[in-house]
């Protein structure tokens, strides 16, 4: 159960930029970078960065913003290289220690931008499953940007990390919930999560986006399933940010939540010019995403052949962290329509992640394309 609220407490910090503070002097040069780093444009967001550390020596928000680009970059590479993650520990206790100076002169803004740290590191360690570290850092995140509001009630974009964690403080499990108020000092409420959510989205703050973003996540929730709410936010994404893989790969999900296979097919769309036009970092595993999302689409539809063809054109090699279960569970799945239930057992037999797994077992005993109609959630970003 602790480790199930682990995980859950630190969902506040599951996306890019928990919050981001926009000063005046800040604010113009912030809303260009977020638009790059949105956009996915690794390097011009990193030339950004490295361009605003120049500008304003001494201020946290420079090295923050490489912390995050750099960040992307280990994301990119399949959070696999320690020599960049230890650029971006570095570039992290670089914006924490102007941060701490900071405390001085503008105590509200150094706050926040110790908050944002804390609860960038917190993301980054339950990326490597590191939880009990990681919800340290992010009570901790919690503290900061709560005394950051106190002390300026107008920093509207400390309000995202704190709208995140009371909406998914309200979703833990409730054996857990004494835990988490032990932790953080209060408890989850859904309905407060959600205004706090919306009135960051609606503001005119670098941390906009990121609550559109988080929003269009929660929709896409079981918890929610407000798809046509979700849709909408994401149309409006995709439109925002046409190099963002994971918003357009998010819309997929929600058309195969709604049973619209065929707009998911579309959208998916892995042989498309949209592949093309994303940076090289993201390419591969976009693709890999792009068609296995069309590919469970299609089987669904009993389109066996065209499923067959998007699986086999999969690249093992570069799977994205998650995504290898759920491929050989639709290789089963094919496997099993085609006739082959020695094959498909085989491949059932491999899985270890929990959600395929269960899946697995059911579709042993009633063999596909009878049996659940589950698609994979979102994760890892996509």
């Amino acid at each position: 159960m602790l480790k199930k609220t682990a995980r859950l407490a630190l969902l506040l910090f599951l996306t890019p930029g928990s919050a981001w503070a926009a000063r005046p002097e800040l604010e113009r040069e912030l809303d260009s970078l977020v638009t790059l780093f949105y956009d996915m444009n690794f390097d011009a967001a990193r030339a950004a960065a490295d361009a605003l550390a120049k500008k304003h020596p001494g201020h946290p928000a420079g090295p923050f913003y490489q912390s995050v680009t750099t960040y992307q970059h280990w994301i990119a590479e399949g959070m696999r290289s320690q020599e960049t993650y230890r650029a971006f520990e570095a570039s992290l206790d670089a914006a924490q220690s102007s941060a701490g100076i900071l405390l001085q002169t503008d105590p509200a803004e150094g706050h926040y931008y110790l908050g944002a740290a804390d609860g960038f590191r917190a993301r980054a360690l339950a990326g490597q499953r590191r939880y009990f570290k990681a919800v340290t850092k992010a009570a901790s995140a919690v503290k900061h940007l709560k005394e950051a509001l106190r002390r300026d009630p107008g920093l509207e974009d400390a309000r995202l990390g704190l709208g995140m964690y009371h909406y998914f403080a309200s979703r833990m499990p409730g054996g857990a919930k004494p835990f988490a108020h032990l932790l953080f000092g209060e408890r989850g409420n859904r309905n407060l999560g959600l205004q706090e959510l919306w009135r960051v989205a609606r503001s005119t703050g670098a941390a906009r986006m990121e609550a559109r973003s988080m929003l269009s996540m929660i929709l896409a929730k079981d918890d929610e399933a407000n798809w046509a709410g979700a849709e909408r936010i994401l149309a409006e994404l995709c439109i925002s940010f046409p190099h963002n893989p994971i918003y357009r790969l998010r819309r997929a999900y929600v058309a195969q939540r709604r049973g619209d296979f065929d707009a998911a097919i579309s959208l998916s769309d892995p042989d498309g010019t949209w592949i093309k036009t994303l940076h090289p970092s993201v390419r591969a595993p976009a693709r890999n995403w792009a068609l296995y999302r069309a590919a469970e689409s299609l089987l669904m539809q009993g389109r066996l052949e065209e499923a067959g063809r998007r699986l086999a054109n999969i690249d093992d090699k570069n799977l994205p962290r998650g995504l290898e279960d759920w491929v050989l569970l639709r290789r089963g799945n094919l496997a099993d329509a085609s006739g082959h239930r020695g094959e498909a057992d085989s491949l059932y037999e491999r899985l270890k992640d929990k959600n395929p797994s269960a899946l697995a077992r059911r579709f042993r005993e009633e063999r596909f394309p009878k049996g659940p109609r589950d698609v994979a959630p979102f994760f890892a970003g996509y």
